[in-house]
């Protein structure tokens, strides 16, 4: 299963998904971490502390890729909202930021 967003910071990177809905759940992040943001805003601890962003609004000029590119993070947005019924906290993923790609690895 994948899913296809704007590339918003070159990269690669694999880990579990952390879904972060509301800005007091930054705290559930960790480095092992690809943070979802569903019309959530990240901060630059978060962005730092994570291996990659996922972002299912926004462009190439959005809060995330800009966060994203600060920190040197993989990054894609504008991801459609079926990522969110389609993939859950801790499930694993693989970003290709540079192809704008999420696939979930089963």
């Amino acid at each position: 299963m994948q899913f296809k967003g704007i590339s918003a910071c070159p990269g690669k990177a694999s880990g579990l998904v952390c879904i972060i809905n509301h800005t007091d759940q930054f705290a559930h992040c960790t480095e092992e971490n690809i943070v979802l943001l569903n019309q959530v805003k990240p901060n630059a601890a978060l962005a730092k502390k994570v291996k990659a962003i996922l972002a299912v609004h926004g462009g190439v000029t959005s809060h995330a890729a800009i966060v994203a590119r600060e920190n040197n993070k993989p990054a894609i947005v504008g991801l459609s909202e079926e990522i969110l019924w389609k993939i859950k906290n801790g499930d694993m993923v693989e970003v290709d930021a540079e192809k704008g790609i999420v696939r979930k690895i089963d």
